[in-house]
């Protein structure tokens, strides 16, 4: 920080300063308008401002989004970010007391985040800000990048301002004009017309190596580049800019504005001012690098990303050539950030980032789109070559990298698409590409996927699905069905299960087969529970006041679910409302909840149900990872064997011998076992046998609607339990079949 930024001031040497520039009550320039238009599309946001602070208003030079064009001083957000040295940045105004009750925050602008670069002179005096305002908080506030831009911007208002007083400077007298010259780093001229010769002021020789001279000698010196632009350049009302190659070498941006003097009616002179831009391009770049590509990478982002895409498109469209796409996800970064940290992630990212640089070409394209995900486009590249370059490259990435004594995988999920050989626009095969990826992910990570409309098809059933599903929520078509739990020494039911049903108003009762696509959208997965919830208790409520006892029901939660640390608070505050003794309910949940990252959340929510006497249940214990550690530690009072090891329980060995495993096990930790999907006589008895305490299953009865478990409940009796016939499996796996099979 430099000492002028440090040193006190005084409101009087401010304003002072201030009314210097003369610009308060100006007319709209192109110049502050495109500094405001450029950093409200960099942070963002939807209103950016170019202000001045005077003692009591603040005035805006150039507004987008809010309307006005000056503000009381009490109702000034950037008083107080002009005393500040850096950025001054508001993440939540309702919730910062020195804005909380400001107009714009309380009025009709909304102002709910502002973020503001202070314009400071040479002296260190703070004139206003560069500021931009948004209707939501944020409370991440600007990125790096963004804030880095809107510091830039607030140096290029500066330096308008500081051309203004140059410009003022040059009406007022010869010594001011060259000293204006000077400053402004611009030289002044006269061509004559009738000869070319140029006379130039004397900073010419600073700026451009030459003095007064032929105009051809100028002309000659322009960049190879630029040449088609000497004939226009330096004419009356033209303002082209050009590169120029001075005597040593060096190229500068220069730029012009002149105007014609006429005598006798025909123009004969030229009289006009050449500035040198260099700093201002420099700028331009730097801002159009920073706006379009990665800061922690370097790669090109999405923005300029999506530009180069097309561009690829239309010209391959126009010579009958190809191009390929290719998006790329690493496998497990979540997990690195997690146990590793952030700086791990950055490292990761960047080593990921030179990989794909060192195997693509020069023409190519490389893309950070962010997070983990990167893109690839592959120019005059089909299909197989771009699955032989993406063999090439998940080699590449297969080799680990080590940080902080710890060795990181840098494997890497692929999809490909490609024009023309798939569809034709940017967003089309970005959506196949996408699409590719997914199944990459979905079936063995580490791989390169080509699209097929197959699998554009299968995602856009499981669209479809969703929004079905979202109408049908709304609609409140779903209710839940319930099926009986036996115990298998006495016959008497013991309690249901709760299990999801779709009242379709065109297709009937639907189970979850139809659905399931639905689960894999989190929002969808904890309205359906919320929606489920409510109806299971408001039925349970209903038995009870029947005087129907229908023992302890068991409803599923999915692990999404899990990821509410408040669900056991929710959750007992409803049976509470329901007036549903909490020994009545039960949670039922798969291994999938204590494999989350959020374990320990989880482990804290079922200590909470065990604690208010809701039981816990493991549903489909075997077929995955829970291990005896997860029995141990969880509080499970109740293993549900998988109906995979029933199926086959009286012709199977392994299966037999698995089920009895479990049935020993659960019992020699003090826990309930039932037996999924009996559907034989000979099943139940030889369940019964092993010692198993519950079953459940089509033998006993099907799901069925809330309005069947009262009339299933009082009629009924003990199901056979001996096979007389041999095995007698129902082969009708319609699971919306209200009818109940009871013996008599």
């Amino acid at each position: 920080m430099s000492e002028n930024s440090r040193r006190a001031w005084s409101q009087q040497e401010r304003l002072a300063a201030l009314r210097d520039y003369a610009i308060l009550d100006t007319e709209p320039e192109v110049a502050f308008n495109d500094i405001a238009r450029i950093a409200a599309e960099i942070c963002n946001a939807p209103m950016a401002m170019v202000s001045f602070v005077e003692d009591t208003r603040q005035w805006f030079k150039s507004e987008i989004g809010l309307g006005i064009c000056e503000t009381p001083i009490d109702a000034s957000i950037c008083a107080h970010a002009i005393k500040q040295d850096d950025l001054f940045i508001v993440p939540d105004t309702t919730k910062d007391p020195r804005f909380a009750e400001n107009s714009l925050v309380t009025g009709n602008a909304r102002v709910r985040f502002y973020a503001g670069a202070v314009l400071k002179n040479s002296n260190g005096l703070p004139l206003g800000t560069v500021c931009v305002l948004g209707n939501e908080p944020r409370p991440d506030g600007l990125t790096n990048v963004q804030a880095d831009i809107l510091r830039a911007l607030a140096r290029s208002v500066m330096r308008e301002l500081e051309l203004r007083v140059a410009n003022r400077a040059l009406r007022d007298s010869d010594e001011r004009l060259r000293l204006a010259l000077q400053a402004g780093r611009m030289f002044a001229w006269e061509r004559n017309l009738s000869d070319d010769f140029v006379t130039r002021s004397g900073s010419a020789l600073d700026l451009i190596g030459l003095g007064s001279g032929p105009a051809s000698e100028f002309d000659d010196r322009v960049h190879r580049d630029d040449k088609w632009r000497a004939p226009m350049w330096g004419s009356d009302d033209q303002q082209e800019e050009i590169r120029y190659v001075r005597p040593d070498g060096k190229i500068v941006w220069l730029s012009a504005r002149s105007i014609a003097v006429s005598e006798e009616g025909k123009p004969r002179r030229l009289i006009g001012v050449t500035f040198d831009i260099t700093d201002r391009k420099r700028a331009e770049q730097e801002l159009w690098w920073m706006a379009n590509h990665d800061a922690l990478t370097g790669l090109v982002n999405r923005v300029l990303f999506q530009q180069r895409l097309a561009e690829a498109i239309e010209s391959a469209g126009a010579s009958g050539a190809s191009v390929s796409l290719l998006l790329l996800d690493l496998d497990d970064f979540k997990s690195v950030n997690d146990t590793l940290g952030h700086d791990a992630g950055d490292a990761l990212l960047v080593e990921a980032a030179k990989r794909l640089s060192a195997k693509a070409r020069d023409i190519d394209t490389v893309a950070r789109l962010g997070g983990d995900e990167f893109a690839v486009i592959l120019l005059d590249t089909d299909l197989d070559e771009a699955s032989r370059f993406a063999q090439e490259l998940a080699e590449a990435m297969s080799h680990v990298i080590h940080y902080a004594g710890r060795a990181i995988s840098t494997k890497a999920s692929m999809g490909i698409a490609a024009f023309p050989a798939h569809h034709g626009s940017p967003i089309e095969l970005m959506k196949d590409a996408d699409i590719a990826l997914y199944r990459a992910k979905a079936e063995r990570r580490g791989r390169a996927v080509v699209y097929t409309e197959a699998a554009r098809e299968r995602i856009e059933q499981r669209v479809r699905v969703l929004a079905e599903v979202r109408d049908g929520l709304g609609a409140d078509q779903f209710r839940p069905f319930y099926q009986p739990q036996v115990s298998l020494r006495t016959g008497e039911i013991v309690g249901l299960e709760a299990l999801a049903r779709w009242q379709h108003p065109s297709r009937g009762i639907l189970a979850p087969g139809s659905f399931g696509p639905a689960f894999s959208d989190p929002e969808t997965t904890v309205a359906m529970g919320a929606r489920m919830i409510r109806h299971v208790l408001g039925d349970v409520r209903g038995w009870l006041d029947q005087g129907i006892d229908c023992g302890r029901v068991a409803v599923n939660f999915s692990s999404t679910e899990f990821g509410d640390p408040h669900l056991a608070e929710h959750i007992l505050a409803l049976l509470a409302e329901f007036s549903v003794p909490t020994y009545k309910f039960e949670v039922e949940v798969t291994e999938s909840v204590f494999l989350e990252r959020s374990t320990e959340t989880a482990l804290d929510i079922l200590r909470q149900f065990a604690r208010a006497g809701v039981t816990v249940a493991l549903d489909d214990f075997g077929t995955g990872f829970a291990s005896l550690t997860h029995l141990k530690r969880f509080p499970v009072h109740h293993v549900k064997i998988d109906q995979s090891f029933i199926r086959d329980l009286e012709t199977d060995r392994e299966d037999a011998a698995i089920v009895s495993a479990v049935i020993s096990l659960g019992q020699s930790m003090g826990m309930e076992v039932t037996a999924e999907g009996v559907e034989t006589a000979g099943q139940a008895a030889r369940l019964k046998a092993m010692g198993c305490d519950q079953a459940q299953g089509y033998f006993y009865a099907k799901p069925m609607i809330a309005t069947r478990v009262p009339w299933l409940i009082s009629n009924w009796s003990q199901p056979i339990t001996a096979s007389i016939n041999g095995p007698n499996r129902i082969e009708n796996n319609t699971e919306c079949d209200q009818q109940i099979r009871v013996s008599s």
